[in-house]
């Protein structure tokens, strides 16, 4: 009799950046909902536009970022903080909702992600370090690289280059 060992990839996506702000207003950027819509949505929008933002952030609260985007399909993104240290690290699942065109929380598809963020002080700046791992296939992870990289960039000029 034989047996099958499955090893579980873990496929990952790593990004870092610094920005000529303090750890908290980067932090705050990312778990304050009015913040979070200004920048955000300009990045993951696509001509689009972003319908609403929920933030509940606290270890064991829940998030919602909806976006209509321009063809009137609807992308909505789901989790729930695992680790909220201010201003230090944020961890939180990631997935999309089956149908997110609703305003309230709906059923997710698999598979659930995990975004870590740390933010670590560089005197006057902020190095972030986003982690996204638990990618179901390197295209996955491939195309959530192009849209943190537009977020980053979205981002930097929020808070400041």
């Amino acid at each position: 009799m034989s047996t099958t060992k499955m090893t579980e990839q873990n496929i990952k996506l790593q990004l870092t950046r610094v920005f000529a702000a303090p750890r908290e207003l980067v932090f705050q950027a990312w778990t304050d909902a009015n913040h979070f819509s200004q920048w955000f949505g300009a990045a993951a929008c696509h001509g689009g536009s972003l319908q609403s933002v929920k933030v509940d952030a606290r270890t064991g609260g829940k998030y919602r970022i909806q976006v209509r985007r321009a063809d009137g399909e609807y992308y909505t993104t789901v989790g729930v903080y695992r680790e909220v240290k201010p201003p230090e690290r944020l961890v939180f699942t990631w997935q999309f909702e089956k149908d997110g065109s609703g305003d309230e929380y709906g059923e997710v598809e698999p598979p659930e992600t995990l975004v870590t963020l740390e933010f670590n002080a560089r005197g006057t700046q902020t190095e972030l370090i986003l982690t996204h791992e638990r990618f179901a296939s390197t295209d996955s992870r491939d195309r959530h690289e192009e849209g943190w990289t537009r977020c980053l960039d979205s981002l930097g000029n929020f808070v400041g280059k």
